[in-house]
């Protein structure tokens, strides 16, 4: 099921509100990714120059470009948590509306348990992502165009070696992407079951047993995507740490061999160590987003139930 396609209606009124979050989000993308420019002036030209008129422009700049930083941040997380609200309101709306206008059969068990866990659980966790993954799916990104673009305008050379390992950290993130959704989209499923036996003991209709099961199978589950998204994070680290080894040697060389000024290797070492937050940043994204796109899975699948494939009321 293409769940974006399905959203797609629904974030279609909120067309202009979004735009102004992803300006916002490139605002706070650039004074992300343009600050690290700063190291350059104030390490060559106020500690090693001791230029006094330099250090008064630094001391005004900082604040300032703080001040513009927050103001930009307030409204991309103002809109899009406005646009997450509006948005699930609205399936919220349709999934009552659905439930009330169809017949149900019943000649099948009744399932309320199901329903229940994706009108409450499923739909939550859509409306936590559809906030927080367009913020860091988008803001982070566009922080890296500007971190790379800094990269290049420091040392162009530096600058491939440091994105040398980028191809391989991809596809190793693709694998994992994909094993997350798949691991998120079955523990959802069990998770009903689950709750379905905590129904059924109330009457009697279940016992330990069958839970237990239920429970264990539940439980393996987890554990594989918490393996999957565990891993993110050190392999992400290991890359990191194995480019900053060779950025030191290099560019410790070139500082000494006096082809590179020492403002300029500390920010260019300082744009590169700056991409470690928003490259975390969508190594979580990712896990968060196939989460939820399992979750709106199973939303969208009650919306197209027919009749006939609808479960009872109890």
């Amino acid at each position: 099921m293409n769940v974006p396609a399905r959203l797609r209606p629904y974030l279609r009124p909120h067309r202009r509100r979004f735009a102004w979050a992803v300006a916002a989000m490139c605002a706070v993308a650039a004074f992300n990714g343009g600050a690290v420019l700063l190291l350059k002036p104030i390490v060559d030209r106020i500690f090693i120059g001791r230029d006094l008129h330099m250090l008064w422009l630094a001391v005004a700049a900082v604040p300032l470009l703080m001040a513009g930083k927050t103001a930009v941040s307030y409204l991309q997380n103002y809109l899009m948590s406005w646009i997450g609200q509006s948005v699930t309101q609205s399936i919220r709306e349709d999934l009552f509306r659905h439930l009330l206008a169809t017949p149900l059969d019943p000649s099948k068990n009744g399932r309320s348990a199901e329903i229940l866990s994706r009108v409450t659980n499923d739909l939550s966790i859509v409306q936590t992502e559809l906030v927080s993954v367009p913020l860091y799916l988008i803001r982070d990104s566009m922080t890296l165009v500007f971190l790379s673009a800094s990269l290049f305008y420091l040392d162009w050379r530096l600058a491939l070696l440091a994105l040398a390992g980028t191809p391989a950290t991809a596809v190793a993130f693709v694998i994992l992407s994909r094993k997350m959704r798949r691991y998120s989209l079955q523990s959802q499923a069990v998770m009903e079951r689950l709750t379905d036996r905590f129904e059924a003991s109330l009457s009697g209709a279940s016992t330990l047993d069958e839970f237990q099961e239920e429970n264990a199978v539940f439980f393996a589950l987890t554990m594989r995507y918490l393996r999957a998204t565990a891993l993110a994070a050190p392999l992400m680290e290991l890359c990191g740490s194995l480019a900053v080894a060779a950025l030191l040697y290099i560019g410790g060389r070139e500082v000494i061999a006096g082809q590179m000024t020492p403002g300029a290797f500390f920010a260019f070492l300082g744009a590169f160590l700056s991409a470690y937050a928003p490259v975390k940043n969508l190594a979580r994204t990712n896990s968060d987003l196939q989460r939820a796109l399992a979750s709106g899975e199973r939303i969208f699948e009650l919306l197209d139930r027919r009749p006939a494939e609808a479960p009872c009321r109890p």
